[in-house]
């Protein structure tokens, strides 16, 4: 897919504090060098974020003035939105920080945006950035990508030149490369996300497994412990895993099965229909598997399942007992616990 790129003023900061990302126990800083992803990943949520949400007239403007389009992130997943100056505003933000700012603590790369992004990566911006990241910063780095070129021999001689300063994980969600060319436009496929993580545990590089989402028809044959697998958990420092949840572009992931699909019929029943039982079925499945098979193979310390729990049912809840290995993430109430009922009995 090529890229249809506009360029876009800087954001103030690049780097800033990620509370939701502290809450998934996966960074504590965040820091993206685009404002719109180069992947178009159809089922994206960051597209209706609040960023490019309030600067939406000023993006399509830009849009228009230099690609003479009037396109939309929502509906043209070509389009990529840069900051022309990254690499010097990062340059000036890190000047006065000691050597010493970010010690102790997590920075993801990135959180909103792939800072793989093939025209990131291309223009050598996203080299740049990493490069005084470990030059100025203590940061330790958490790389999250769909771009399997960071498990090409140049990326892992690099990350494993640092590997005391990175951990890098590749999001994957099914094991279905042709399902893949449909939904995450521009990505590498699933089969060579993998192998690149495969090349990076190799060498020695830190690494993390990232099944988010992990799609419904994951759950038949056996397909989510076979794609568990190729994560290598006895490798990986951890796996987060999430269900998918309902958000505003359902329609367009279920369009992307068979029409006559169990699948595509699962899609209407619990987002269409809003059959929220089947929903808590489906998640509360996802947990019981992973941690079966993690308790079986020696890695349940390493779980983290993320899960926005409003929509459990009294029936279900009582599969996470222990709560072991999840990760509540939807708003608690004023006691500091979860909204749910049934899962506040578990805290």
């Amino acid at each position: 897919m090529k890229n249809l790129i506009v360029k876009v003023p800087n954001m103030k900061t690049l780097i800033k504090p990620a509370p939701g990302f502290m809450k998934k126990d996966l960074a504590d800083y965040k820091l993206d060098i685009a404002a719109l992803c180069g992947f178009g990943c159809l089922y994206c949520s960051s597209n209706m974020g609040n960023y490019l949400r309030i600067n939406q007239n000023e993006f399509l403007k830009s849009t228009v003035a230099q690609t003479g389009k009037s396109a939309k992130p929502s509906e043209d997943p070509s389009l990529m939105f840069v900051w022309p100056d990254v690499v010097s505003q990062l340059e000036a933000e890190l000047k006065s920080k000691p050597k010493s700012y970010g010690k102790g603590k997590t920075i993801i790369f990135s959180m909103l945006t792939d800072g793989f992004s093939p025209y990131l990566v291309k223009e050598g911006i996203t080299k740049q950035i990493l490069e005084l990241m470990v030059e100025k910063t203590s940061f330790r780095i958490r790389v999250l990508t769909k771009n399997a070129t960071v498990g090409s021999k140049t990326w892992v001689k690099f990350f494993a030149k640092h590997k005391d300063r990175f951990v890098v994980g590749l999001s994957t969600g099914s094991l279905d490369d042709a399902w893949s060319k449909k939904l995450e436009l521009g990505t590498s496929k699933p089969s060579a996300r993998f192998k690149a993580l495969h090349n990076l545990q190799e060498a020695g590089v830190p690494t993390f497994g990232m099944l988010c989402p992990v799609f419904p028809d994951m759950m038949q044959d056996g397909s989510l412990e076979k794609m568990v697998d190729q994560l290598n958990p006895e490798i990986v420092e951890h796996i987060w895993a999430e269900p998918y949840n309902d958000r505003i572009n359902w329609r367009i992931v279920r369009d992307s099965y068979p029409i006559n699909s169990e699948t595509y019929k699962w899609f209407t029943k619990v987002f269409g229909s809003g059959r929220n039982d089947i929903w808590s079925a489906y998640s509360t499945e996802l947990y019981t598997r992973l941690k079966k098979h993690a308790k079986k193979n020696g890695w349940l310390s390493k779980l983290k399942y993320l899960l926005y729990e409003d929509q459990i049912t009294s029936n279900d809840a009582r599969h996470f007992r222990g709560l072991r290995g999840v990760l509540l993430q939807s708003k608690p109430g004023d006691d500091g616990k979860s909204q749910n009922p049934y899962l506040s009995r578990l805290q």
